[in-house]
């Protein structure tokens, strides 16, 4: 199952394979669950990884929704003037969990492993054992947060109840990437390396590690 890392640079067909999974994606969203139910997603022993990731990845998405309509009210009750800056903050805030939530759910489930910065990407297997590792110890910290922030009116409470929830979420996330990764061989160093350009031309010859 080895695979070599693929060094991406403007690749358009990258960006393009993304946007035709949007249907996909959108279905998995709309009905939650399908593959995975939920009794079993909390269980760390999943027959498919992959799925469970998916599921957990949608969570995400609804959980900052709904972290996203909280700040929105709070915003209001505070100060209720701009209602219209509100809901246009509200609505950038859901897409912008949503569009997270379908590139993590590329990057991993059918890439398996990737990491974008802007115009280039890093696609190889060990990337899911990096992803792993930081969301399971932001998780961890996160939820150490959240606890000392728990106390007050009963308004405050609900930041450090859904910083929490969150964050077990995102552990489960990690937890996923890493069993992902153990599935594609426990690789640290891929065999090989290569160079992609603009429409996923290869620019570099494989090397041998």
């Amino acid at each position: 199952m080895s695979a070599p890392c693929v060094f991406h640079c403007l690749n358009t067909r990258l960006a393009n394979e993304w946007l035709q999974t949007c249907r996909e994606y959108l279905g998995y969203v709309r009905r939650p669950f399908q593959s995975v139910p939920l009794c079993q997603l909390w269980k760390c022993n999943q027959s498919n990884w992959a799925a469970a990731y998916t599921e957990w990845g949608v969570l995400q998405f609804y959980m900052g929704v709904v972290t996203a309509i909280l700040m929105a009210a709070i915003i209001t009750l505070e100060d209720g003037s701009n209602v219209v800056g509100v809901v246009i903050d509200l609505v950038v805030r859901i897409a912008v969990c949503y569009i997270l939530a379908h590139l993590s759910w590329f990057a991993v489930v059918c890439k398996n492993g990737c990491f974008c910065c802007v115009v280039a990407c890093c696609e190889c297997p060990p990337v899911l054992l990096l992803w792993g590792v930081l969301s399971m110890v932001w998780a961890f910290l996160g939820f150490l947060d959240s606890l000392t922030h728990l106390g007050g009116c009963s308004l405050c409470i609900a930041g450090p109840i859904v910083q929490a929830v969150y964050c077990i979420i995102l552990f489960y996330m990690g937890l996923c990437c890493v069993m992902l990764w153990v599935q594609h061989g426990s690789e640290i160093l891929p065999p090989a390396f290569q160079a992609r350009g603009p429409h996923g031309k290869t620019v570099g010859s494989a090397q041998g590690v």
